[in-house]
């Protein structure tokens, strides 16, 4: 250890490939990055939530989603520093700095510009990293603690200049079984469903409370796994302090579809201590009841499986309350597909929710972009929730 602090060797590994186009550079993982394995880790830095921000997506919570965004946005992370001399996660303090190989990434992937996050982290790569990578580098303002008193939308006008560089993947229009077959392949990959459907219901949540962010809300969740997205969403939202009533026609210890089944088992006692409103099997005059104090209703009963030209009770009863409360002015969001209304065609059963919004998770599906569905659907918004540009790269017919 030096006089003048803890001697740091840089634990964490770049994140890039070979589609990456731009390189953000810190200084060196603080403790507590250093603690949760993976940058910009403290609670009150802002640097994920300026991405979700720019992105307009939810904040990346977790370790590998955050790989994730950053890897579909083709956006490279590392920090200037192998090593240094340092106090905490001060970075006035760093002495005896020794700076990383960028060559690493700059040989692997076509990074056409360099952004380092604050101004120490400029400085460093100013004096040992530009005169070997010939790259100057443009300085963005710190997300760190250390810098509370910028203005959120101040640092989010600052980093939007990377978004010209980005250069991002559309990956275009699926039918369901090809939907389904990526969702496995994404599985295989290391990424569960259980995982998706965490990731799928937190977009659902934003996206409500992006549209919504004072309403009471209301979640119709069916018995499969879109039903499931409703569950983390009536978890996220309850968090966010919403007033959140959650209609069931089970109990999760009697669903049978997973990872529905194992993630409402999770959900239900963190609803039970936020006080969220749980209805199982509610009649028709209950259910109304609940809907008439909700001004925004997600519905997440019926997915892309669904198919034909009538829906079964009781959720036949769902989507007509549902319907009549959205004429009585509230806004409804749906999960993957508006409930009746089949992925692959378009064509909408009787009855079938006619959404506001639909927040469908991956890709696009064909019917959701046939003429025939454009009634139903609403605004259409894609979650991407996972990192797929690499598995379409010999195209659709390919995956898996």
């Amino acid at each position: 250890m030096s006089s003048q602090g803890n001697h740091v060797e840089h634990p964490l590994e770049p994140v890039f490939d070979g589609r990456s186009r731009v390189l953000v550079l810190g200084t060196m993982p603080s403790p507590k990055s250093r603690e949760v394995g993976f940058y910009y880790g403290h609670p009150r830095n802002r640097f994920w939530r300026v991405l979700a921000e720019l992105f307009d997506e939810p904040v990346a919570t977790k370790n590998e989603w955050r790989r994730d965004q950053l890897l579909r946005h083709h956006i490279a992370l590392w920090d200037v520093l192998a090593s240094c001399d340092i106090e905490g996660a001060s970075d006035a303090s760093i002495a005896n700095a020794r700076p990383n190989d960028l060559s690493r990434i700059l040989d692997a992937a076509p990074i056409e510009a360099v952004f380092c996050t604050g101004a120490k982290s400029a400085e460093l790569y100013a004096r040992y990293c530009e005169p070997v990578t010939g790259m100057p580098a443009v300085k963005l303002p710190s997300t760190s603690p250390a810098n509370a008193a910028a203005r959120f939308e101040d640092i989010v006008d600052a980093y939007r200049a990377i978004l010209p560089h980005l250069g991002e993947f559309a990956p275009g229009v699926f039918d369901v079984p090809e939907v389904v077959e990526l969702e496995q392949t994404i599985a295989r990959g290391g990424t569960s469903l259980a995982v998706l459907m965490d990731r799928a219901g937190c977009s659902l949540a934003y996206r409500v409370r992006r549209g919504s962010p004072n309403a009471r809300i209301a979640i119709l969740c069916g018995n499969g796994n879109n039903g499931g997205d409703g569950w983390v969403a009536a978890r996220e939202l309850a968090a966010a302090g919403h007033d959140v009533a959650l209609v069931t026609s089970r109990m999760p210890k009697d669903l049978k579809t997973q990872p529905a089944r194992d993630t409402a088992l999770e959900i239900l006692p963190a609803l039970v201590e936020a006080k969220v409103r749980v209805l199982v099997d509610p009649g028709e005059s209950e259910l109304s009841d609940a809907l008439a104090q909700a001004d925004v209703v997600v519905d997440a009963i019926l997915g892309t499986g669904f198919s034909g030209a009538t829906v079964k009770e009781p959720f036949a009863t769902w989507i007509d309350c549902t319907n009549k409360r959205r004429r009585q002015g509230a806004r409804i969001v749906s999960a993957d597909v508006p409930s009746g209304l089949s992925a692959s065609t378009g064509e909408a059963s009787e009855p079938c929710v006619t959404a506001d919004e639909t927040v469908t998770m991956i890709v696009s599906k064909v019917g959701l972009e046939s003429p025939a569905a454009a009634p139903y659907r609403g605004e259409l918004r894609i979650a991407p929730l996972a990192y797929i540009e690499p598995l379409l790269e010999g195209g659709v017919e390919n995956i898996g």
